[in-house]
C-alpha cells in the first residue's frame, strides 16, 4: 500500500512537471506574441520558477522509469551477488545525498518563508513558493529512492532496471 503511493505521488509529481514545462511554453509564446503587439513583457522570471518546479519534480518519475544515468554499465558485467552490493551501494549513496539536499532546501525555504524573502523581479514573487516545489520534488525523489532500495534490498530487481531493460529492446 504505502509502495503504491509512493509510485502514484511520483507519477502525479511527474505529471505536474509536464504541466509546468507546458507553463515555460505559454509564457515564451506569450512573450513572443506581446511584443509583436508593441507591448514589453518579460516572462523570464516566470519561466525560471516554472522550470525549477519541472525539473525537481519530475526526478522522482524519471527515476523510478529508468531515466536517470546509473551505475548500470559497471553492474551489468558483475556476477548476480556483485551487482546487488552495487546497487545496495548506489541506492545508500544516493539517499544519503538526496536526503542532505532535502533537508537543506527544506529548510531552506522555511527559512524564505520567515524572513519573507521576494523574488528580485518585477514580479515580486514570494521565494518560498517556487522553493517549496524544488523542496516537495525533492522529498518525492527521496522516497522513491526508499522504496526502490527497500526492494533491491529483498534481492529483486528495482523498478529502475526492469523500466531500463524493457525500453532497450
Amino acid at each position: 500500500m504505502l509502495r503504491k503511493s509512493i509510485r502514484q505521488l511520483g507519477t502525479i509529481c511527474g505529471y505536474l512537471a509536464g504541466v509546468f514545462l507546458a507553463g515555460i511554453a505559454v509564457a515564451t509564446l506569450a512573450q513572443i506574441s506581446a511584443r509583436q503587439l508593441g507591448i514589453p513583457i518579460d516572462t523570464t522570471e516566470l519561466s525560471g520558477f516554472f522550470l525549477a518546479a519541472s525539473t525537481f519534480l519530475a526526478l522522482a518519475y524519471t527515476f523510478v522509469n529508468g531515466g536517470h544515468v546509473r551505475i548500470e554499465l559497471v553492474s551489468q558485467f558483475a556476477p548476480e551477488r556483485l551487482r546487488l552490493a552495487i546497487e545496495i551501494w548506489a541506492c545508500a549513496a544516493a539517499i544519503l545525498i538526496v536526503g542532505y539536499a532535502s533537508w537543506h532546501m527544506t529548510a531552506f525555504t522555511i527559512q524564505t518563508y520567515t524572513f519573507g524573502d521576494l523574488s528580485p523581479g518585477l514580479m515580486a514573487v514570494p521565494l518560498w513558493i517556487p522553493q517549496s516545489a524544488v523542496s516537495f520534488g525533492l522529498i518525492v525523489m527521496l522516497l522513491s529512492i526508499l522504496e526502490q532500495f527497500a526492494v533491491v534490498l529483498t534481492g529483486r530487481r528495482g523498478a529502475y532496471e526492469i523500466n531500463t531493460d524493457s525500453t532497450a529492446e
